[in-house]
């Protein structure tokens, strides 16, 4: 059966909506990822792993946000963040409309885990729910599918453009990873300053080492965090 909402037609949305009312709306971002990885890296990530963790399950699919909110990355080419506002907005008109239409629980899954950037989409399901209190909202993001199990698999922490992120490019799109150009850095600023753009505190755009990254430890994760989201998942359409 059809999950994915942008393969179904409205009727076949519509009939599924009898059966199953239960969405997950997947949130990217465009921003740079070093000088190896595309800048549609997290919505790349993102997408593979809802539609693997939400196969098998009661949960639709909806059509990816691609864009989101960056605060380190700004002032890179090819870098387009979002206003908070404007995010929160986006968020709450899409809340409408899948409400609108019939469904009952709607998890927001980001791959892109700025804090401003949850805090948008945190703060626009909050104001959702204050208004339409027959529908759940749920907030989930790539933090909450790791745990001590994904450090196991690497050998440096999680961070930006990293092990983590260039592991999964190269088992899900290695066609797009360009390790030749990988490079190390843990670029640190000034204590408590405010920075208008991350040009002024990293070079590369880089956080970790992302040398250290293989399509091995990538397959490993990507099976690890898409079984979690499926967990996720199967705990709250039984709620």
């Amino acid at each position: 059966m059809k999950y994915l909402l942008e393969d179904m037609t409205w009727t076949e949305v519509e009939e599924t909506l009898k059966k199953k009312n239960f969405v997950v709306v997947p949130f990217g971002s465009v921003e740079e990822h070093g000088p190896h990885l595309p800048i549609s890296t997290d919505s790349d990530l993102c997408y593979a792993i809802v539609k693997k963790g939400a196969e098998g399950t009661d949960f639709l699919v909806a059509p990816i946000v691609n864009y989101g909110l960056e605060r380190s990355t700004r002032g890179f080419a090819g870098s387009i963040s979002l206003r908070f506002e404007t995010l929160k907005q986006l968020v709450k008109d899409i809340l409408f409309e899948l409400t609108n239409q019939g469904f009952k629980k709607i998890v927001l899954f980001s791959f892109h885990a700025s804090s401003t950037h949850l805090v948008a989409l945190k703060e626009a399901a909050f104001d959702f729910v204050q208004e339409n209190k027959k529908v759940k909202v749920y907030l989930v993001s790539s933090m909450d599918l790791g745990g001590q199990d994904l450090l196991k698999i690497l050998e440096t922490p999680p961070q930006h453009a990293c092990e983590l992120e260039t592991s999964l490019m190269l088992y899900l799109k290695p066609e797009a990873v360009q390790m030749n150009k990988a490079v190390e850095e843990y670029p640190s600023g000034t204590p408590f300053l405010v920075y208008p753009s991350g040009r002024e505190w990293m070079k590369t755009g880089v956080m970790g080492d992302p040398r250290k990254a293989s399509a091995e430890k990538g397959e490993k994760i990507f099976n690890l965090m898409t079984k979690r989201l499926r967990e996720i998942l199967t705990n709250i359409q039984r709620e």
